[in-house]
């Protein structure tokens, strides 16, 4: 008798195990995607701003480093399918050739996370089969799984929860395995937008917006409750609403869920390469050189002209020449060149979030296996977990990993 496995969620780590069960398994089994969205993948063809960033080719070593609190948690998945393993079913199972860019992010040579999410469906076609359409609205343990949907009722031996967090829910990301995972036992940590831009307020909302889409490299640190609680490096982009970037989605997880009455602000260093004093000294030295230019002229050597004007206008010191600047002018340019305040208007928008922060309990996973310590047969993967990952392919490589565990589990199983 054939064992059936009940896969709810045709995402990224659905259709990964979907597509592992065809490569690893023999007969025996039954595969059913339950997709409550009218085609699966629908979050995927978004990934890395539509051209896919399936995975990074850090060593693995240095590529859990990058899972924040899950760090010892994941290891055990990236050892045993790492990014190499990625590269090599991106290519050789499914047919896409892929290539490698800056960071060590590996991309398809397409471009193009549509036909990624079509490849990795052609390739299960037959095999597994995807309903869509079919909204999961119970879950129930006897001797088996029941799962009741909006296409019918269907029985499972084993259930994989993989529908994703609570992050683009446009998507269809709604957070239904962390409420399926919660009403099966389950202790969930409530979730939160992690990879998300942020909101500036007050007047630095029209600081960023005068600046939009001006980018630069710099550091910053985030403080809340007046004490500095995140710091990280990299690129930022000003927009309409306030900061984007790279380095402003790493940070993003660190604001709290609530930031009312909590002085939360972000502190940006726009010349990382100078310490304090060491800029203070260059700024001296280049006004004792040309007297004669503007001081937002003699910024524009360290940041974007607009950025330069945007500081001497903070500074107070809008359309002043080097020539008879004065100390405070000049303590005044050093403090908003080096400690840049933006205050923030609220926490990130878990709507317009990447990645969900927070869901199911990892105390109560097996990391060897993703199976739930508390159900016998139930595994959970993906953002449903409280995992997540920096950008740069992070989160995608976690789902394929997770997924090689579940499926190598579930076979060991039938043996």
């Amino acid at each position: 008798m054939k064992k059936r496995i009940g896969i709810i969620g045709g995402g990224a780590a659905g259709l990964y195990a979907a597509c592992q069960f065809k490569r690893l398994s023999g007969s025996g089994i039954e595969v059913t995607v339950l997709e409550k969205n009218n085609v699966p993948g629908k979050k995927l063809t978004l990934t890395g701003h539509g051209r896919c960033n399936i995975t990074n080719r850090k060593p693995v070593e240095k590529l859990k480093e990058g899972y924040h609190e899950a760090v010892n948690f994941i290891y055990p998945a990236l050892r045993e399918f790492g990014p190499e393993d990625t590269v090599s079913f991106i290519e050789n199972e499914i047919g896409l050739k892929t290539k490698e860019e800056d960071n060590n992010r590996i991309f398809p040579v397409c471009d193009s996370a549509e036909k990624v999410r079509d490849a990795l469906v052609s390739y299960v076609s037959g095999f597994a089969d995807i309903v869509c359409g079919a909204d999961v609205t119970a879950i129930k343990k006897t001797s088996v799984f029941e799962v009741e949907t909006k296409k019918g009722r269907y029985e499972f031996d084993y259930l994989i929860l993989s529908s994703g967090g609570s992050s683009f829910p446009k998507t269809g990301s709604t957070g239904d395995s962390i409420r399926f995972a919660e009403s099966l036992g389950h202790t969930v940590i409530s979730a939160r937008a992690a990879l998300a831009p942020l909101r500036a307020g007050g007047d630095s909302k029209g600081f960023c917006k005068d600046l939009s889409g001006v980018s630069l490299s710099a550091n910053v640190s985030l403080y809340s409750e007046g004490r500095k609680t995140a710091f990280e490096s990299g690129e930022l982009l000003f927009a309409d609403f306030g900061l984007t970037g790279p380095a402003i989605m790493k940070i993003s997880r660190e604001v709290p869920s609530d930031i009312t009455g909590k002085n939360t602000y972000l502190e940006i260093d726009l010349v990382p390469s100078l310490g304090d004093e060491q800029f203070d000294k260059e700024l001296q030295k280049l006004i004792g050189e040309h007297s004669d230019t503007k001081i937002s002229t003699l910024l524009s050597g360290f940041v974007p002209q607009s950025v330069a004007l945007g500081i001497t206008s903070r500074a107070g010191c809008e359309g002043l020449y080097a020539q008879g600047f004065s100390k405070e002018n000049r303590r005044k340019i050093c403090r908003e060149m080096k400690h840049l305040t933006i205050d923030l208007a609220s926490a990130p928008d878990i709507n317009t979030a990447y990645v969900t922060r927070g869901g199911v309990s990892l105390k109560e996973i097996d990391r060897k296996t993703m199976g739930s310590k508390l159900i016998n047969g139930l595994y959970i993967i993906g953002e449903a977990l409280d995992i997540d990952g920096i950008s740069g392919g992070y989160n995608l490589q976690a789902c394929m990993s997770e997924a090689y565990l579940v499926v190598k589990s579930i076979l060991n199983m039938q043996e």
